[in-house]
């Protein structure tokens, strides 16, 4: 299954490390959309969108293009988050946008990553270490799962 991941990674680093140990189980095309805003979806079957978490929700370049982005009847959308706290699914946001759309979300994928953002910097951060290699093993397990290779 032809593959692309889209990801935002802004502060550390946590989802580009993500994105890329799934790009790798995947044999995927990896594309930072902070650099390149607008990748053509064309030729792909599935295609991920990975963000950290900020302010309960995926990165806003994320946001929008889940909102704005062709894709095509047969695609499948998966998407992934990292965040200093777990507690919630932080793509909901983004599914209820792609659901409106009738865009099939294959599922999501989320794990811990180290964060300093507001008052979590005063105190040296959480999640340090995250994502480590056991939470980059749970996402390769997951990408493998729901593209069945």
């Amino acid at each position: 299954m032809k593959t692309i991941i889209i990801f935002a990674s802004t502060h550390h680093g946590n989802t580009q490390k993500v994105a890329r140990a799934m790009a790798e189980a995947a044999g995927a095309a990896l594309v930072d959309i902070m650099e390149y805003p607008a990748p053509d979806l064309s030729g792909y079957d599935a295609v991920g969108l990975a963000s950290g978490a900020y302010f309960g929700t995926l990165h806003q370049r994320i946001r929008d293009f889940a909102e704005q982005a062709d894709f095509s009847p047969s695609q499948k959308v998966f998407l992934a988050t990292t965040c200093g706290v777990g507690y919630r699914d932080y793509t909901s946001g983004v599914k209820k946008v792609l659901a409106k759309r009738g865009v099939t979300c294959l599922g999501s994928f989320q794990c811990r990553g180290y964060d300093t953002y507001g008052i979590f910097g005063k105190t040296g951060g959480i999640a340090k270490g995250h994502p480590n290699e056991k939470d980059c093993e749970r996402a390769k397990l997951f990408i493998r799962r729901i593209l069945a290779i």
